[in-house]
């Protein structure tokens, strides 16, 4: 045999036995981790099975937490994305709104209060809905809201701008893809508010005087009069913004003209005990803004009250009929 041939031989032999070297040590590799994790026989790893582990940056899934990319990891399947570890979803322990009774640009903000308990923050919006229909009017959007307390304000106009009417509105809390978090363990007053036009203002003892249209002389009665001691409190009926505040000595003595905020009337206050807030200032509805008083053309002490038409007192609206049942309905609710 020549010499060359008996080279080749050689060669293989020992490419053989590098294989054969190389596959008795995975063997011993793969033995010695069921060694180590305890595992024997048939429930040994083989050398050609394994378990990933996804990482949060490796997977670009912000809700991961580094569980096990198996059917059996983290104790079972279809975990809540919006947990930890498999738990920990957000969801609301608290709520409460306030105050139960409110008005339409109101002196008293109403406040929806909420806590959110949960492993990680999460986009929300909060909406306040009519309870009646279960129509949303006012949506705030929230991003990145972390567990804890916290609150949002409303004045009472929707989302479309306008003033909502008349009604329960009551507040809820969803995620950005319009379900409604947990509210089970929720505790707290009540979620819901009773929003009204607009207040009574008079905040004593009071009776009803002379109405719209009494006799008077040249001329007939424009408003209603109110009828209380001397020094009552008086609230703005309706917040806005204050066209006139002056004084008459042969008729309405010290008066104030507010132009209603988002309405289209105009309230006028006579008689008061002393002069009002200046003009162009703001006020809000249920806010004080005089005193009952006897000044100028009065007999006793007594507000008169008149509501106006757009577009206002002595700009081309008129003194409105239906200020006395507007009133009533006020001194119902207030």
């Amino acid at each position: 045999m020549s010499r060359k041939i008996v080279e080749m031989r050689l060669g293989r032999s020992r490419a053989r036995a590098g294989v054969l070297v190389l596959a008795t040590a995975s063997t011993a590799l793969c033995a010695a981790a069921g060694v180590a994790f305890g595992e024997t026989g048939a429930d040994a790893p083989t050398a050609t099975t394994a378990t990933t582990t996804t990482t949060p940056e490796a997977s670009g899934d912000p809700t991961s937490s580094g569980a096990t990319d198996t059917a059996t990891a983290g104790g079972g399947t279809g975990g809540d994305s919006t947990g930890g570890g498999g738990g920990g979803a957000m969801r609301l322990v608290g709520e409460a709104a306030h105050p139960g009774k409110a008005f339409i640009y109101g002196d008293r903000r109403i406040t929806y209060t909420f806590t959110v308990d949960g492993d990680r923050s999460k986009d929300l919006k909060i909406q306040a809905v009519r309870r009646s229909n279960w129509k949303t009017v006012k949506v705030w959007r929230r991003d990145n809201v972390k567990p804890g307390t916290h609150k949002v304000r409303w004045n009472g106009v929707t989302r479309d701008g306008k003033v909502a009417g008349k009604g329960v509105y009551l507040f809820r809390v969803r995620t950005m893809q319009d379900t409604d978090l947990d509210r089970s363990r929720a505790k707290g007053d009540d979620r819901s508010i009773k929003l009204y036009p607009a207040k009574f203002p008079v905040r004593g003892r009071h009776s009803y005087g002379d109405g719209y249209g009494a006799p008077r002389a040249g001329h007939v009665h424009q408003g209603q009069d109110i009828l209380a001691k001397c020094g009552e409190r008086i609230v703005a009926a309706r917040g806005g913004r204050v066209q006139y505040s002056g004084y008459q000595a042969g008729g309405a003595g010290y008066y104030v003209v507010i132009d209603g905020r988002r309405d289209k009337h105009d309230y006028v206050y006579m008689h008061l005990k002393r002069r009002g807030p200046r003009k162009g200032s703001r006020v809000h509805t249920g806010e004080t803004i005089a005193r009952v008083g006897q000044t100028g053309d009065a007999s006793g002490c007594h507000l008169h009250f008149e509501i106006w038409s757009k577009p206002g007192w002595y700009e081309g609206g008129h003194a409105m009929r239906s200020v006395t049942k507007k009133l009533k309905e006020w001194d119902g609710w207030s």
